[in-house]
């Protein structure tokens, strides 16, 4: 017996579909970081930072508003973001990763079965798209858990491993006033945005951005002496293919140059049942498996490769990202 779609999750399809098509029009126009910034700007700044046509932007932005995802500023022709927009943002993440980011895989299974490599190097997925998307999906999801999380720690010295724009970093910064931080992260772009950022925001002398693979450290670990607190949002997923001890080397260089770091990961398990409550768990867990030779640890072996590195007193809790564990080892 076909079951009917409800009224209720039709109109939740539909208005995330909406949404997702705003929110990536807006990240390629610049508009969603000046609003996850939460500083007020106007129209004539887009056009400055996008290029397109004032008339354009000007649409753009009032259909923002339509939405509720944004809101006219304090000044004239300003605006800013709404209590709204982190939810939005984050919730967009998942379908934008989902059929966006990963279209290349998606679009070709049977050359994944019968070649996975010879796929992947064929069919690349877009690394900004992906790291962009995944951001949003830690909007409320994971970020603010891990946030906490650094914050009980109370650090003065912080790194971010695939630190984006560094978001997480300028929010901790904020609140932690004697503290400094680096982020590293793979993608130049992001890393250009992030100084950017950090410029306007005065925190330049606090915030370092290190444009490099993550993996690098294990043969320089020079930037992670004496740190308090490291934290990786689903990044460590990725050092570790089937064939790799990336991971293990770099969490047992992290140990050696700063014994007393506290380690923050968000990142994934295997599919999580019930499945029927997790499918974007079993989709990320099969796309991995089968589109990028990935293997995800389960819950203790996440534990073991923290303990056999030297961390102690390792826990996992669920952040609300299916499929997702937040790992904190001391």
């Amino acid at each position: 017996m076909t079951e009917v779609m409800s009224a209720s999750a039709m109109d939740s399809a539909q208005n995330l579909a909406g949404k997702s098509i705003f929110l990536e029009m807006g990240a390629r126009l610049g508009v969603v970081d000046l609003l996850m910034q939460g500083d007020p700007f106007d129209a004539e700044r887009v056009v400055n930072l996008s290029g397109a046509q004032r008339h354009f932007v000007d649409a753009y932005l009032a259909a923002l508003c339509k939405l509720g995802l944004a809101a006219p500023g304090p000044h004239a022709d300003s605006y800013t973001g709404t209590a709204a927009l982190p939810e939005a943002v984050n919730n967009c993440g998942y379908l934008l990763w989902a059929l966006q980011s990963c279209a290349p895989l998606i679009e070709h299974p049977v050359q994944f079965a019968n070649n996975m490599h010879a796929a992947i190097d064929t069919y690349v997925r877009n690394g900004e798209h992906v790291a962009r998307t995944s951001k949003w999906m830690g909007a409320t999801d994971f970020y603010p858990h891990a946030e906490r999380e650094i914050l009980q720690a109370q650090p003065k010295k912080i790194i971010d491993f695939g630190s984006g724009t560094c978001g997480l970093l300028i929010r901790l910064l904020e609140q932690l006033p004697q503290a400094t931080a680096i982020g590293i992260d793979l993608s130049a772009s992001a890393c250009q945005k992030a100084r950017e950022i950090i410029q306007d925001k005065g925190l330049s002398h606090r915030l370092q951005v290190i444009h490099a693979p993550v993996e690098s450290l294990i043969d320089d670990p020079t930037l992670l002496k004496d740190v308090d607190v490291i934290h990786a949002g689903f990044v460590f997923h990725d050092l570790n293919p089937t064939q790799s001890q990336v991971l293990p080397s770099l969490l047992a260089a992290i140990k050696a140059a700063s014994p007393r770091v506290k380690l923050v990961i968000a990142d994934a398990i295997p599919d999580d049942a019930p499945w029927e409550h997790n499918a974007y768990s079993l989709a990320f867990t099969f796309l991995h498996t089968h589109f990028m030779d990935r293997k995800f640890p389960s819950e203790e072996g996440w534990k073991a490769l923290l303990e056999q590195a030297g961390f102690m007193d390792v826990t996992l809790s669920k952040p609300g990202l299916s499929g997702s564990r937040l790992i904190v080892g001391h």
